[in-house]
């Protein structure tokens, strides 16, 4: 790989735009995040969250020309602005972004097993961070991105079940794989959340980056009880992060037009 990925990725951390093979599009699927409502409609923080200072704010801004999001979309009627949807499960340093072929376009890359990465551009490649730390956040906890459901047609479950997961997707699963308990007591993240896709199935999550179809890719948290329990700073706005994967976008293209394009094809 051109910028080594310090993994077990097989690409690097710079595949900002490239074709896909015929398997690697079956490891693709669409990823959700959940959000909640801030209950202080008003106010710019509720309850000791500090929402003015996101994650990684003075590393990745948000971009300016960022368009809007939908808070209709998923949290309605309980969401009147955008500005009160919140998310908490990943940061814009587990992230990435990639140009995929049309009708996709620019997507953004959610955590996932270091192994099964099939490229995407890291947000903290050419070590935007500043700390020296070229290794990118995978299945770390505070990270992960657990979205507590997925989305998949039946010829996907297919391949799922077949192919994709170690195991087997549905139960009662092999017994050797499970040693001996194939129904042992797995979490509801398991049974309902799909969190093993993005883990021993070694499927590529992504959200679109356009604002309409992001906004349905959100899910809301219905107890809306997670900004009570959960460290204050972990929470920030959802157009915040939108806007911080912009201007991840941004230098995405900024390395395509470098490496990738030429003059000829910047004209065409």
């Amino acid at each position: 790989p051109r910028d080594p990925p310090h993994d077990k990725a097989k690409v690097g951390n710079d595949v900002a735009a490239g074709p896909l093979t015929a398997e690697q599009w079956k490891h693709v699927i669409p990823g959700f995040l959940r959000v909640e409502v801030n209950i202080e409609k008003e106010a710019p923080s509720n309850g000791g969250l500090t929402l003015h200072n996101f994650p990684h704010k003075s590393h990745i801004s948000v971009h300016p020309d960022a368009p809007a999001l939908f808070p209709g979309a998923c949290c309605s009627p309980q969401a009147v602005s955008i500005d009160q949807i919140l998310m908490w499960e990943t940061d814009i340093r587990a992230s990435g972004v990639r140009k995929y072929p049309p009708p996709l376009d620019w997507m953004a890359a959610m955590p996932l097993e270091d192994s099964a990465d099939i490229g995407s551009y890291w947000s903290g490649h050419e070590n935007v961070f500043g700390d020296n730390n070229p290794k990118r956040p995978r299945r770390v906890d505070a990270t992960l991105g657990q979205q507590a459901g997925f989305m998949a047609t039946a010829s996907q479950i297919e391949f799922f079940h077949n192919e994709a997961c170690a195991g087997e997707f549905l139960p009662p699963f092999k017994k050797d794989f499970w040693r001996g308990d194939s129904l042992k007591r797995h979490s509801v993240e398991f049974w309902s959340g799909g969190f093993q896709l993005f883990g021993t199935c070694g499927l590529n999550r992504v959200l679109s980056l356009d604002p309409g179809r992001f906004s349905k890719q959100l899910l809301f948290h219905t107890s809306n009880n997670k900004q009570h329990s959960k460290k204050k700073s972990k929470f920030y706005r959802i157009g915040d992060f939108f806007g911080q994967l912009y201007t991840v976008r941004q230098h995405a293209q900024a390395w395509i037009d470098q490496h990738i394009e030429s003059p000829m094809d910047k004209n065409q």
